[in-house]
């Protein structure tokens, strides 16, 4: 018979064996009353892992969903009614700052630091496509 298995025989060994089960019960039923949100972190962070943007020789970061202050500058200032129509319009005092949030300061930066990248082409090609991949569904805006 092995030591584990042995029936305790004095009041010692009994008070020692309850003690033992009791912690190891203890241990049990607080892993069970434990919410183990790791796998689902991990989950979540894989499924929202940013768009990667190859632009100049450089990967951007795109956020996977469109960033709450860029949805709040897009409403703002981007949307516009007119004649019954709903119109993507970017002032034109605001194109860098739509930019800057829409692709980050280092995106920005690399547009103003190149000399052969036409605005037209950030905003009838780039634009859209990021636009598209967070839900809404714009054609080239106009600049207004």
């Amino acid at each position: 018979m092995t030591e584990e298995n042995k029936t305790p025989t004095t009041n010692d060994e009994r008070l020692a064996f309850l003690n033992a089960k009791t912690e190891q019960l203890a241990s049990e039923q607080e892993t069970e009353l434990i919410a183990d949100y790791d796998a689902a972190l991990k989950e979540w962070k894989e499924k929202n892992a940013p768009y990667r943007v190859k632009f100049k020789g450089k990967i951007f970061d795109i956020p996977r969903n469109i960033p709450f202050n860029f949805s709040l500058f897009y409403l703002r200032y981007c949307i516009k009614k007119q004649d019954g129509k709903t119109l993507f319009v970017i002032p034109d005092d605001k194109q860098s700052e739509f930019i800057e949030l829409m692709f980050g300061p280092d995106f920005l930066a690399a547009l103003e630091g190149s000399g052969d990248i036409e605005l037209n082409f950030v905003f009838e090609k780039l634009v859209p496509d990021i636009m598209d991949k967070w839900g809404y569904s714009v054609k080239s805006p106009k600049n207004g």
